[in-house]
């Protein structure tokens, strides 16, 4: 055992408890602090997981209670006095069955350890241990090394526990693979009979593609942990050396776009083992895990790693070139209707994350570091091989960070952009990233030097299409969702948040887009609504104008030789 040592166990699976027991060893502090994280990495904002505690308590090894003072909300501060050793014990609430969170219930042990270990911030680079007391007959998927048992598991670090959650289980399925001098496993839990011959068929060659573009992993080994649930699910979190992705409906992920997202995000989660496990922005190395890591290369880390994950299934022959057009489409579809891009840069969008990059926020503030980042690192993909005649690519401008800045800022960005033969990177930086909004002239371009073009896709919805209002079926009845700016609905006083009644004096039902084609034959309409309660008759006029116009991408008809040369030479298989 570690001097810095953790035991995990229960008493009722059904609480949700987890019973958490961290002994320290060699102290030589009279106080000494103790933290728990406030944030994981790969969810860009604060998690607070000290809600989750409860029963906080401190002792010597002979069970005699030591004073302790809280100073935060997830800092303590220990009495230690002469002790040279003491445990904390506390119970951690356990029940968020996701790709980052702990959860614990009578089939399963599955934490995150950023979650729920509390570490002594000047001891972070010691070794420490964790022991699961788990029934005999279960098993242990991490990516930890083991001591002399199975259920013990070690860690170099702090850092290197914080990033190595497991499942512990006893009806875990295990198949492995290995390619290129690499060992992956496949560990699914939440499901008896996943489909081994059709996995590991395609895995294998997206995982090989990696390594041949990227060289070798931080480690041999990598570990995919999947938590199959049985409602619709769609989550997955980076790790150095594995990564978790909840997915759902059941055996529904083995099938159709089910199956598309289950290979899309393994192969975006395993890309991140280079980009931000590896190569991280300097703003963020090492991780704090008790505050905010502001960065404006989120783009970078969560864009390019986005727009990669589904270049690799291309380039491996795992996706069709219908497939790979159904993942960029979706991308290019959040990009065209969503008007905040007019009103955030990429590199704000990447600082904000930490504000509410995971929900809608209010209407039209921001971008999707996801989203446009991927369009960005197409499009520096591109001018990237129009500048070389397709010699250079944005994986050389990878491949040059990680052998030169592994903790890059936006200087080295641009010094390896032009070090791969960008003329004016910074320029096409501050274009592209720093800009306001998105140039969608140039996105139209780099697609044109590939052979796409970019068509448009009108809504299926006329109240969205001609009137600038999404609304949102509640059980037939309908509420006001996003409203497009200077738009025929916000001009006739409609809100997000109103209950929209009727049309033209008829409720709006089962017939509603007879209702509103019909209403599209006159220049103005009739509506009735609700507004904090009170009912609301308004006049909406209409317009010339198209709102919430999304775009696709398909492959030009007419292409030239050069252009499906430039395709073939991006990606060999469209």
């Amino acid at each position: 055992m570690n001097h810095l040592h953790y035991d995990f166990s229960w008493q009722r699976a059904n609480t949700q408890l987890i019973d958490i027991c961290f002994t320290v060893q060699q102290n030589t502090e009279a106080l000494v602090e103790l933290c728990l994280p406030a944030w994981r990495p790969g969810r860009y904002e604060l998690g607070n997981f000290a809600k989750n505690i409860r029963s906080f308590k401190v002792e010597n090894l002979r069970g005699e209670a030591l004073s302790y003072q809280k100073l935060s909300k997830d800092r303590w501060q220990i009495e230690a006095a002469d002790n040279t050793a003491f445990r904390v014990r506390y119970q951690y609430y356990a029940a968020d069955l996701n790709a980052g969170s702990s959860f614990l219930d009578t089939e399963q042990l599955y934490v995150n350890p950023v979650n729920c270990c509390v570490y002594l911030p000047d001891r972070m680079e010691e070794p420490c241990s964790v022991k699961l007391n788990i029934p005999e007959n279960w098993q242990v998927a991490s990516d930890l090394p083991r001591g002399a048992e199975p259920t013990l598991l070690l860690a170099d670090t702090f850092d290197r526990l914080a990033d190595a959650p497991w499942i512990a289980s006893p009806s875990l399925q295990h198949r492995s693979f290995s390619t290129r001098n690499h060992t992956f496993h496949l560990w699914f839990q939440g499901i008896s009979n996943p489909p081994w011959e059709k996995l590991l068929r395609d895995f294998e060659p997206f995982c090989a593609a990696q390594l041949e573009a990227m060289g070798p992993l931080p480690a041999p080994e990598f570990h995919f942990l999947f938590q199959i649930l049985p409602n619709f699910f769609y989550h997955g979190v980076e790790h150095t050396q594995s990564t978790v992705c909840a997915l759902g409906p059941g055996m529904a992920v083995f099938e159709g776009s089910g199956y598309d997202d289950l290979l899309g995000v393994s192969s975006h989660e395993l890309y991140h083992a280079w980009n931000v496990k590896t190569l991280r922005p300097a703003d963020m190395q090492p991780y704090r895990f008790d505050r905010e890591n502001y960065s404006r290369l989120g783009w970078v880390y969560e864009g390019i790693t986005t727009y990669y994950g589904d270049q690799y299934l291309i380039r491996s022959g795992v996706f069709s070139a219908e497939q790979y057009f159904e993942t960029l489409n979706e991308k290019l579809h959040k990009h065209f209707v969503n008007y905040g891009r007019f009103n955030q840069s990429v590199a704000e969008a990447s600082f904000d994350t930490w504000l509410d990059g995971y929900v809608p926020g209010i209407p039209h503030r921001k971008t999707s570091i996801y989203t446009e980042g991927s369009l960005i690192a197409l499009m520096l993909d591109v001018e990237l091989r129009k500048s070389s005649n397709n010699q250079k690519s944005l994986d050389d401008v990878m491949r040059y960070l990680l052998g030169n800045h592994l903790h890059y800022t936006r200087e080295h960005l641009i010094e390896a952009l032009e070090n791969c033969g960008l003329a004016q990177a910074e320029s096409h930086y501050r274009s592209l990233v720093e800009n306001v909004p998105l140039p969608e002239e140039r996105l139209q371009a780099a697609l044109a030097y590939l052979g796409l073009e970019l068509y448009e896709h009108k809504h299926l919805s006329e109240h969205e299409h001609r009137f600038g209002m999404q609304l949102i079926d509640q059980g037939g009845w309908y509420n006001v969702g996003w409203i497009a700016p200077d738009s025929p609905a916000e001009k006739a006083g409609l809100q997000t948040g109103d209950l929209f009644l009727a049309l033209n004096g008829q409720r709006l039902g089962k017939s509603a887009k007879a209702q509103w084609a019909e209403a599209m034959q006159r220049d103005e309409c009739l509506i009735h609504f609700f507004h904090e309660g009170k009912l609301r008759e308004k006049v909406m006029q209409f317009d010339s104008r198209n709102y919430f116009v999304s775009r696709k991408a398909r492959i030009q008809a007419n292409a030239g030789a050069a252009e499906v040369e430039a395709r073939k030479a991006w990606a060999v298989n469209l």
